[in-house]
């Protein structure tokens, strides 16, 4: 809603010329919905469509006001359909949602609907395993029934989904020729316990707390839950004084 149809032309011939994906914000909030409906007589995502953004190279960040959404007093159900067939993905972050007091209708609907989610953050403090416990529960608050979706579907988002959104087939699982970003958990963490379900156990419990050790590209960059690549009491610090 604040960017002009020549600058969207413009950065999809951008992303297009350099095989680079596109990102863009829309679906946002409730004033954009009703402004651009009322400036287009479409929805965002209708209007994005009609001027090319969609795509599979495309990610819209959050997606949340759409014609599915029961605030929304809109004659049409044509978002969700458009944003799958055009295999268009979304970077859902449900947290600062939350926060304003709004939230998705439903991510078991997108995912349902054959629409590729990311997991994002949007907001401080970054923690994806957070995100992953608001993203299931909310979904489940929207929808009125736990069966709308699964935790290993919120795990699905937060891994191949994300690399899946990023074009980008060597993330997000673990597999020959892939990158070796791999994240060990403690299962011996209070938490985790009883070692029923680990998965259910760490999106729903422990979260960042049984976090043990942490390589990216095969490096070590957490180790007995220290940071190796920055020394937290100096970071705070100069964040305290800055």
């Amino acid at each position: 809603d604040t960017c002009t149809e020549e600058l969207l032309r413009e950065s999809i011939a951008c992303a297009k010329d350099t095989g680079r994906p596109l990102h863009i914000h829309a679906a946002q909030s409730y004033a954009e919905f009703n402004g651009m409906t009322r400036r287009n007589n479409m929805t965002p995502i209708e209007w994005l469509h009609s001027i090319g953004v969609l795509s599979e190279h495309t990610v819209i960040g959050h997606a949340v006001f759409t014609d599915e959404h029961p605030w929304m007093m809109w004659p049409t159900r044509n978002d969700l359909g458009l944003l799958a067939a055009t295999k268009t993905s979304v970077a859902h972050a449900p947290t600062v949602f939350a926060r304003d007091g709004t939230l998705m209708h439903d991510l078991g609907r997108y995912l349902r609907a054959g629409i590729n989610i990311g997991m994002g953050t949007d907001t401080h403090p970054h923690n994806l395993l957070e995100e992953m416990r608001w993203a299931e529960i909310l979904a489940r608050v929207a929808s009125g029934t736990r069966h709308c979706m699964s935790t290993e579907d919120v795990f699905g988002c937060a891994t191949v989904g994300g690399a899946r959104a990023l074009g980008r087939p060597d993330l997000g699982r673990l597999a020959p020729g892939c990158k070796a970003d791999i994240v060990l958990i403690d299962l011996r963490h209070p938490s985790m316990r009883p070692i029923r379900d680990p998965l259910r156990s760490l999106v729903y419990a422990a979260a960042d707390r049984a976090v043990r050790d942490v390589y990216v590209d095969g490096v070590r960059v957490v180790e007995q839950g220290r940071v190796l690549t920055l020394d937290r009491d100096e970071a705070g610090h100069a964040l305290e004084v800055a």
